[in-house]
């Protein structure tokens, strides 16, 4: 009986019939309460649900009426990441793991939760045992060759995007990422081959064309790098990877004028001290609460869409449901930006302005860098603006806009602008221009990354 149950609830689930689920496994529970399978299905379906509370709490159950099964451990795992519990979701993924040494799936998902807690070393070695076990998944290369990149090891990274490419050839991702690693060993005419393979395969995905025309750049081919952002941008809405991508492109053919009209960094980038809000009397007083309010909410858990601070620590979204520091903070910038935008020039066509929101949502991130702890050059593709409030510093970091990574390697000196914003300075610059932060080797800071997303 239980067994024809538990086969209908899983029909259900797999037809999305949720409700036909959640009713066969209450009934099965109320008849057996170690009915683990039960639980385990239920807690898969609360998940679909998004009631997260409740499926681990089921979920849990079942690892606790049947404890060797690796299955749930592994699902369990993938829960807690799912929710930002990284480090908790590798303590899961390891004892399904030991239940379970030949099960690939939990190896996969620790490695992953090990890149995003930054713990790359460990990453590497789990990965090196996923494909040692299912040496023919491309994933698990492509996860290995990802491994070796942040470790630096570029030639043993292009090899493993070579092995992937030649499992799963039509992987857009993959043949960009493997473009990516050709380019940085040298092998250019074979990264402008891979990227455009990648481009043929998925031609609206941005990165895509971005990366097409690193390869045509680092060729010498300026004027076919240009050709591919301008045929972008004509077809598509304006975004932002693209455009950053053409403005450095353009300073390669010797434009340095209309990079940096483009760039704007003169013109677009605002630095200014923020009003301390009503309720403290000195700025001071304000960056302490919000410190305080920061420091206490800090996770050792990264945000994994933003994986750029090397010696420091950086916090998922800060801009929901935040405390009260945080939230007048939100306010500020809420009003740095509107002061921003009642002043643009209704005239002005480039193409910043023209994309200048009525509506807009917050973003932001939390990071503290320790002494000589930086954030990587990064932009943001999914906002507007971008920007950076200072909130606590024994020494003013030092802010680079404009430079790329340094793995673009292009030859022209780029059009780049540095500031040192103090404790309670807000700055404001386009999302289209490459931001980078150094913290000073003897001070560690305290900074708050934000975007202005249109709506």
């Amino acid at each position: 009986m239980a067994e024809r149950q538990l086969s209908e609830a899983e029909a259900s689930f797999v037809a999305g019939r949720l409700d036909e689920v959640a009713e066969i496994c209450g009934d099965l529970i109320a008849a057996d309460p170690d009915c683990h399978q039960a639980f385990y299905l239920l807690g898969r379906t609360c998940m679909s649900l998004g009631k997260f509370d409740e499926a681990r709490e089921m979920i849990e159950q079942a690892t606790r009426i049947r404890s060797d099964a690796a299955p749930y451990h592994t699902e369990l795992g993938n829960l807690l990441a799912s929710s930002g519990q990284f480090a908790a979701a590798v303590a899961s993924y390891r004892t399904a793991i030991t239940l379970a040494p030949d099960f690939v799936d939990p190896r996969v998902n620790l490695g992953a939760a090990l890149q995003l807690l930054d713990r790359n070393d460990e990453a590497l070695v789990v990965y090196r045992e996923a494909t040692e076990l299912v040496p023919d998944a491309a994933a698990l290369q492509f996860n290995l060759a990802e491994a070796f990149t942040k470790a630096g090891d570029d030639a043993a990274a292009l090899d493993g995007y070579r092995r992937a490419v030649e499992l799963e050839p039509e992987w857009a991702d993959l043949q960009r990422n493997f473009g990516m690693a050709l380019l940085v060993e040298g092998e250019i005419e074979a990264a402008e081959a891979a990227c455009r393979k990648a481009v043929s395969l998925v031609p609206d995905d941005a990165d895509n064309q971005v990366a097409l025309a690193r390869a045509l750049a680092a060729a010498g081919d300026n004027r076919g790098a240009l050709a591919v952002c301008d045929a972008y941008l004509a077809s598509h809405s304006f975004h932002v990877a693209v455009a950053a991508c053409r403005a450095l492109v353009l300073n390669e053919t010797g434009s340095s004028d209309t990079t940096a009209r483009l760039l704007g960094l003169e013109t677009f980038v605002r630095l200014d001290g923020i009003a301390p809000p009503v309720a403290f009397g000195a700025i001071s007083d304000f960056n302490q609460a919000l410190s305080r309010e920061t420091m206490e909410q800090f996770t050792p858990e990264y945000d994994p869409a933003l994986r750029v601070v090397e010696g420091g620590r950086q916090s998922g979204e800060r801009f929901v449901n935040p405390g009260v520091a945080v939230a007048l903070l939100m306010e500020r910038i809420d009003e740095a930006v509107r002061e921003f935008t009642y002043g643009v020039d209704a005239s002005d066509s480039h193409p910043f302005l023209a994309r200048t929101p009525r509506k807009w949502r917050l973003k932001g991130y939390s990071t503290e860098l320790f002494p000589d702890g930086h954030i990587r050059a990064n932009i943001r593709p999914e906002a507007w603006m971008s920007g950076l409030y200072i909130a606590n510093s024994e020494g003013a970091p030092e802010v680079t806009l404009g430079v790329p990574p340094a793995s673009w390697n292009f030859a022209a000196d780029p059009i780049s602008r540095t500031l040192y914003p103090e404790a309670g300075e807000m700055l404001l610059y386009p999302s289209h221009v490459y931001c980078g932060v150094k913290a000073g080797s003897n001070e560690g800071c305290l900074l708050y990354a934000f975007q202005i997303v249109r709506e």
